[in-house]
């Protein structure tokens, strides 16, 4: 799939912009974050009402979107549909906080929030063996802006808020670049068989 400018991308209907989702093309991914990431965080903020779960709610709801955009069948409309999942979401979250223990009858805490099991290896590979020469091939396979984002994340110790500054980027966007990253990174790693499968 051709590479458009970000001018041309942004002049995307949101239509085009899933179905280059679904081709896994990342720009278009990213610009239709862009485009409905603050409506989709003002709603579910409106369920949750904790700012720091609604903003990890909506990384939840474009993941799922970045991992499943095929799954849209056409009928309405895009933002409706990307709505309909950050909803799903927030209301889920609510379910699993009430369903959470309190030994103490504290209001829950936000839920734990932790990458797949898979992530976690990957993470955990990338902090201490930046030295490997598997490890920086695969890192040069990933297109420059998710690699920029994992090196400064991993190499250089910055905190996403801190990479957000240095690029000049929303901290979703630095996110949703470390979140694609390390999933193509951990492709990589597990085709040479330096991540194993269905780790839990």
């Amino acid at each position: 799939m051709d590479r458009l400018s970000t001018q041309d991308v942004t002049k995307l209907s949101d239509e085009e912009l899933l179905a280059r989702t679904v081709a896994q093309d990342v720009q278009a991914f990213e610009a239709l974050y862009d485009r409905h990431a603050k409506t989709v965080y003002s709603l579910i903020l409106r369920v949750v009402r904790d700012p720091e779960a609604a903003e990890e709610l909506v990384q939840e709801s474009f993941w799922q979107v970045w991992r499943k955009a095929e799954q849209f069948n056409g009928n309405g409309a895009v933002g409706a549909w990307l709505s309909r999942i950050g909803r799903n979401k927030a209301l889920d979250h609510l379910r699993r906080l009430k369903a959470r223990p309190q030994s103490d009858g504290s209001v829950p805490e936000t839920l734990e929030r932790i990458p797949a099991p898979e992530s976690r290896q990957v993470e955990a590979e990338v902090s201490r063996s930046w030295d490997r020469q598997h490890l920086q091939e695969a890192l040069a396979a990933i297109p420059d802006e998710q690699r920029r984002c994992l090196e400064m994340a991993y190499f250089d110790g910055k905190s996403q808020r801190e990479i957000a500054e240095v690029m000049g980027m929303p901290i979703g966007t630095i996110k949703t670049r470390v979140r694609i990253g390390l999933e193509k990174l951990e492709r990589s790693l597990r085709a040479v068989g330096y991540v194993e499968s269905g780790v839990q």
